[in-house]
């Protein structure tokens, strides 16, 4: 059974999430990864991709975990890039793009020494 993973450190800033009002934790990114399906059980174990993300201020062995399809992911990552440039004074769509270029690079690079 072979299973293609690629982790890359993920910083971020705080980030707050929610469960209610009075329920709000601040975390912070940690590690980002792509975990590829199980060679076999595709249907079963689709690739994923993890988000861990640690408590800013607490215990640093607990996290939390956000797990995306593929699909999900990409969906969420567009939507985010777009929001968070729309008001964005000068965005740097360049660099943005370059920056993509390399991580998908990187990725691809990643995997194909893996296999």
């Amino acid at each position: 059974m072979t299973v293609h993973y690629v982790t890359h450190t993920f910083k971020t800033g705080d980030i707050t999430i929610m469960g209610h009002i009075a329920d709000t934790e601040t975390v912070t990114g940690k590690t980002i990864s792509r975990i590829g399906a199980i060679e076999g059980q595709e249907y079963q174990s689709p690739p994923a991709v993890h988000i861990n993300l640690g408590l800013a201020h607490g215990d640093p062995t607990e996290s939390i975990v956000l797990s995306l399809s593929i699909s999900d992911a990409i969906e969420m990552g567009i939507q985010l890039v777009a929001m968070g440039i729309e008001n964005y004074p000068h965005p740097d769509i360049e660099g943005m793009r370059d920056r993509l270029a390399q991580l998908v690079s990187e990725l691809d690079r990643t995997l194909q020494v893996s296999q």
